[in-house]
């Protein structure tokens, strides 16, 4: 580009000499324009001279005298044009050349800046994108050695899982024979019998008692089922009314105890956890409430029911039952029958212990402070005694040879012994029929304590008194006024006795008394029963001319003389 513009500026040049030879040259040597290019000038000169006028006009122009110059130059045609081309040729192109030179070293300066701005541009760029390869590159390279680590560790994780899950099954394997082997010797129902044990006779180990009769498998002949369920058949009296009884029990119970050792006696005979004593005195409990029965008395009158077989007459001496044998048997002795109340009694939740003499047993029943007949006194309170042999006997009712003979009394619940005589209740019952009044079942008392008797006592139907044990009732505490048919007590008059017309003074209706009441005719008169008077002490006599006083109150009226009289009689005037 430099060298294009000085080619240019050589050009310019070349073409202002040109011009100048055209016109300085016949000027100078005032020839004609063809002889004068018929001779040759030589170039130097006209340069020179060229030259002079430029320095002549840059020197003067400025001043009044090159303007003038200028001017008077310019009304001559051939130095005006002269002037004009020596400034066109001296300044315009001169300025042209300078600002093409300017152009020129601005271009190539900006041409320079341009190029190395590109050049910085491009090196930046390229920087940029060696850093930006570079980058790419290390995250790549990153990003390989965390694939290359994660996929390592994962390996390793999974070789870790490999070797934990191969570790827990070796371990699970093991575990798992040990656990067979322990539970094929455990005992889970504890029952004792290992499962093995269960396996073999074909029971369950989560259950002791597999075929559910009651009897744990390790003591049960059928442990698996099977056998037969043996009905019993029962009838007995409790207050005056027949009760007949079919149960059942499985026969393994039965043989369960019948095959159990035996101690002389104690508390292992009383059974009343096994399900059948359980169910048997539900199913008394059932029917007392029914009726309304004092229930220990109706339990024990049913075992009192059953035959009475002394262990002389089964030819083994001394050899107690358990309770379902008892049951099945349907006979025993007094123990056993002592064993089976117990158990039944204790079954439903009352108290109750065993009381032992040197030749009998019997029970004693857990009851209240006010229950009459003998007892034994505990730490919890009275145990009255209760026979279990022979029928009709009553709780607290004692045989008069057991009365003042030391027993050993045993507490079912907890086992505590005592060794004590018997103490007595007297009988003493509120009396149903006199209200007041107590009794023991034959006598009379005032007293809660039964000690005073009572010869007539108030009848609970009302005002009536009556003797105990006859039939007569009496109309006065003191049981003298003998109640007569058709005598009744006056209701408005007391103390006195009516007919319903006449009253009298006595019970039987034979001594006539004159009662003043009021008349069931006339509203304000009274009656003795003959005449009628005014007052309620039938002493003012009515007279039929003689009335009481409607307009003066507390006086009389004659109707024969129309007078006022004070008294009933109208006899005492009065002066109103």
């Amino acid at each position: 580009m430099k060298e294009y513009l000085k080619n240019q500026i050589e050009v310019l040049r070349g073409r202002a000499l040109n011009k100048w030879r055209g016109l300085v040259t016949p000027f100078l040597f005032n020839k004609s324009k063809d002889k004068f290019i018929k001779k040759k000038i030589p170039g130097e000169i006209v340069l020179w001279f060229i030259i002079g006028i430029i320095v002549l006009n840059l020197i003067f122009y400025n001043q009044s005298f090159g303007k003038e110059l200028t001017r008077f130059l310019s009304d001559k045609p051939v130095l005006s044009s002269i002037s004009s081309l020596i400034y066109k040729i001296s300044w315009e192109k001169d300025f042209e050349v300078e600002e093409l030179e300017q152009g020129i070293e601005l271009s190539r300066i900006k041409e320079n800046r341009a190029k190395n701005e590109a050049k910085e541009a491009i090196l930046a760029k390229e920087d940029a994108e060696e850093k930006t390869r570079e980058e790419v590159k290390k995250r790549a390279q990153a990003e390989i050695a965390k694939k290359v680590a994660d996929q390592k560790a994962r390996e390793e994780e999974s070789k870790r899982k490999r070797e934990e899950l191969a570790r827990q099954v070796a371990e699970q394997e093991i575990l798992a024979k040990e656990v067979k082997e322990e539970k094929m010797n455990a005992d889970e129902d504890s029952d004792g019998l290992t499962y093995r044990q269960e396996l073999d006779q074909g029971t369950l180990d989560t259950d002791k008692d597999s075929d559910d009769d009651g009897i744990d498998d390790n003591e049960d002949i059928n442990p698996a089922g099977g056998g037969e369920k043996k009905p019993q058949y029962f009838e007995w009296e409790y207050r005056g009314e027949s009760w007949e009884w079919t149960y059942s029990i499985h026969e393994d119970w039965y043989n369960y105890y019948n095959n159990k050792s035996r101690s002389s006696h104690g508390l292992e005979y009383v059974t009343a956890d096994d399900p059948f004593i359980q169910e048997i005195a539900e199913a008394l409990e059932e029917a007392s409430n029914k009726k309304d029965y004092h229930l220990s008395s109706f339990i024990i009158s049913f075992v009192q029911g059953l035959p009475y077989v002394a262990d002389f007459y089964t030819n083994i001496a001394d050899r107690p039952k358990y309770p379902v044998e008892t049951f099945i048997d349907r006979n025993g002795d007094c123990e056993d029958f002592s064993y089976l109340s117990a158990s039944l009694v204790e079954a439903t939740g009352i108290g109750v212990a065993l009381i032992e003499f040197s030749d009998h047993m019997a029970i004693g029943i857990k009851t209240v402070p006010e229950q009459d007949g003998s007892y034994y006194e505990m730490s919890d309170g009275r145990y009255y005694y209760f026979e279990t042999t022979g029928e009709d006997w009553r709780l607290g009712e004692i045989p008069p040879e057991y009365k003042y003979e030391q027993a050993k009394i045993t507490r079912i619940w907890d086992g505590e012994i005592i060794n004590a005589f018997p103490q007595y209740e007297k009988p003493c019952d509120v009396s149903s029929s006199f209200p007041g009044y107590y009794t023991d079942g034959s006598d009379y008392y005032s007293d809660s304590q039964c000690n005073n008797l009572a010869y007539c006592m108030m009848y609970k139907e009302g005002n009536l008194y009556a003797k105990p044990n006859e039939l007569n009732f009496y109309w006065d505490s003191g049981c003298s006024q003998i109640v007569v048919k058709g005598c009744p007590k006056s209701s408005s008059y007391p103390g006195y006795f009516t007919d319903n017309v006449d009253y009298y003074s006595d019970s039987r209706c034979t001594q006539e008394v004159r009662m003043c009441r009021a008349s069931s005719v006339y509203y304000d008169r009274y009656y003795d029963g003959y005449d009628s008077y005014w007052d309620s002490s039938c002493t003012q006599k009515v007279m039929s001319w003689c009335l009481k006083s409607t307009y003066q109150p507390g006086y009389f009226f004659n109707s024969l003389d129309y007078e006022y009289y004070y008294d009933y009689q109208c006899i005492q005037i009065v002066d109103l």
